[in-house]
């Protein structure tokens, strides 16, 4: 995949424009990036980062982060407002485990999207997945999935709104920070 990131380099910058007029800027993440990223994460709400895999606050998962970009495991966009970063969507893609290129899901990316709270609403997260999902096929992906709580109903609404369709609900599947057991919902979408 790492090749491929190559040829996406000249789609960015790309400008957009939120549902209010607000002006942004789509952005290949790097390392460049990095604290304002960490300023980013680290205002979320509570309640977001309760919902996490990782802990995305923490300069050492940034930096793992970031060494998955390099790698080409992941391609992550973050979109700016005011030369501030209010958002971002990542493509994740499982990483060659063997040393032959045949991962029986290496056509399968996983799409994670986060946006500040102060810019929800505003058709943010959709823009930023329809740039991922725009994006993908250059970097081998022919279905993208996503993965959130059933509690997450916002998230949902985006991505029906963008093709995807519901697969699977594991009940119990994921434990927030707090420790409560959450039903995981799987939503895929073929490009």
């Amino acid at each position: 995949m790492t090749s491929s990131l190559h040829n996406l380099s000249g789609r960015y910058p790309k400008e957009a424009e939120l549902r209010d007029g607000t002006p942004a800027v789509f952005v290949a993440f790097t390392a460049d990036d990095r604290e304002d990223m960490l300023e980013f994460t680290r205002s979320l709400d509570e309640e977001v980062l309760l919902f996490l895999r990782e802990d995305i606050t923490s300069p050492a998962t940034v930096d793992a982060w970031l060494a998955e970009i390099t790698t080409g495991d992941t391609f992550t966009i973050i979109a700016r407002a005011e030369d501030k970063i209010v958002g971002y969507c990542s493509l994740h893609t499982e990483p060659a485990r063997w040393t032959r290129p045949a991962r029986w899901t290496r056509h399968i990316g996983e799409i994670r999207i986060n946006v500040h709270a102060d810019f929800r609403g505003t058709g943010m997260g959709g823009l930023l997945a329809a740039e991922i999902r725009q994006v993908a096929p250059a970097l081998g992906v022919t279905k993208l999935s996503a993965q959130m709580t059933v509690d997450q109903e916002g998230a949902r609404v985006v991505f029906e709104r963008l093709g995807f369709r519901y697969q699977a609900t594991l009940e119990g599947w994921v434990i927030d920070r707090e420790g409560n057991e959450r039903d995981l919902v799987i939503m895929s979408c073929d490009l």
